[in-house]
């Protein structure tokens, strides 16, 4: 049962950029999916690697009747990821399947996950307005559930479930370093923009009294579905590395201009079809997509993707939330 056609070895010489754990995890991916499988006593017929992401590995395993996927975490402890999965489940949302785990690296060197496999394409891949648009709607409203389950603190859980004594405000000042670390947001925006941005991270218009669970990394790429005559979303997937707080965030995200207008009109529309937003959610909604689109720029920036429309969004936003006169525009990066 050996699975040596997975292991790909990175030289730490190598300009890959990987960490440790990460050529690690790569150079003996077969090796510890043998590992995985002989554990839970699993008879696949295949083995191959599905895909990756920014933050781990996931292995395709198809037994007779089915697929599997083994999600493999480097460096995440995966806690956050498990407690969004189980409770989207919990409330019959749509969502890959946990059906094993192991967040302690004892028995392999990282944290995973044997989860239920979801057919199909991220929205982001559909290119036909009407089918984007009904996934957008399907998203919206599928999202506005999820911002009505209670979450146990602003942030993430630890791998045994507890969760940090801390603000949402104290989260979003994390995301903001985690997205726009110095000097990404010095060479993206302003002084006079950066000014804007931290003291509206001071606004008690932020504030989150009672925190949600919230997908954290929040756009068409986290939506899977499959395509035919119509749309239907198979799932949520890929949540970000913070899950609890101000679930408005996730639909700022959404709703950034670098998404397309098919996508935005039909989140908006199917997340307000399961209820309106309140007058509080009115006001936040516009700083949450300044900080969503600020964030964005300066990651995709550093990133070399495009960056232009989030720059573009959120100094529009600036002018309007602030005196325009009090905040000149940078100079175009």
């Amino acid at each position: 049962m050996p699975y040596s056609h997975l292991n790909h070895y990175i030289s730490p010489s190598s300009d890959a950029g990987l960490s440790e754990a990460w050529r690690r995890s790569l150079g003996r991916l077969g090796d510890y999916t043998t590992i995985v499988v002989r554990s839970l006593n699993l008879r696949p017929l295949e083995v191959r690697l599905h895909g990756q992401t920014a933050d781990h590995i996931l292995v395709r395993i198809s037994l007779p009747s089915s697929h599997l996927i083994l999600r493999v975490s480097p460096e995440d402890d995966l806690a956050g990821y498990v407690y969004v999965m189980r409770a989207l489940s919990g409330h019959n949302l749509p969502s890959p399947k946990i059906i094993q785990r192991d967040l302690s690296r004892g028995l392999v060197p990282f944290a995973f996950t044997l989860e239920s496999y979801v057919p199909g394409c991220t929205a982001d891949q559909l290119l036909d307005e009407p089918l984007l648009r009904g996934a957008g709607r399907q998203a919206g409203r599928v999202l506005r559930r999820m911002h009505r389950i209670t979450a146990g603190g602003a942030g993430r859980p630890t791998p045994v479930g507890r969760w940090p004594q801390q603000s949402w405000r104290t989260v979003l000042r994390q995301i903001g370093r985690r997205m726009a670390a110095s000097p990404a947001d010095a060479l993206v925006f302003g002084e006079a923009e950066r000014a804007a941005v931290d003291a509206l991270l001071n606004d008690p218009l932020l504030d989150c009294q009672q925190p949600t669970l919230m997908h954290g990394s929040f756009g068409p790429h986290s939506v899977r579905c499959t395509t035919g005559e119509n749309v239907h979303m198979e799932a949520l997937i890929d949540p970000g590395f913070y899950v609890g707080g101000d679930g408005l965030y996730d639909l700022a995200c959404g709703l950034s201009a670098a998404h397309p207008a098919a996508w935005r009109e039909g989140l908006l529309e199917g997340y307000q079809s399961v209820g309106l937003l309140s007058e509080g959610e009115q006001r936040r909604l516009p700083a949450l997509r300044l900080l969503a689109s600020y964030w964005s720029a300066c990651r995709c920036y550093m990133r070399a993707e495009p960056h232009e429309e989030a720059r573009a969004e959120a100094i529009r936003l600036i002018g309007e939330l602030q005196p325009p006169q009090a905040v000149p525009h940078a100079d175009q990066v």
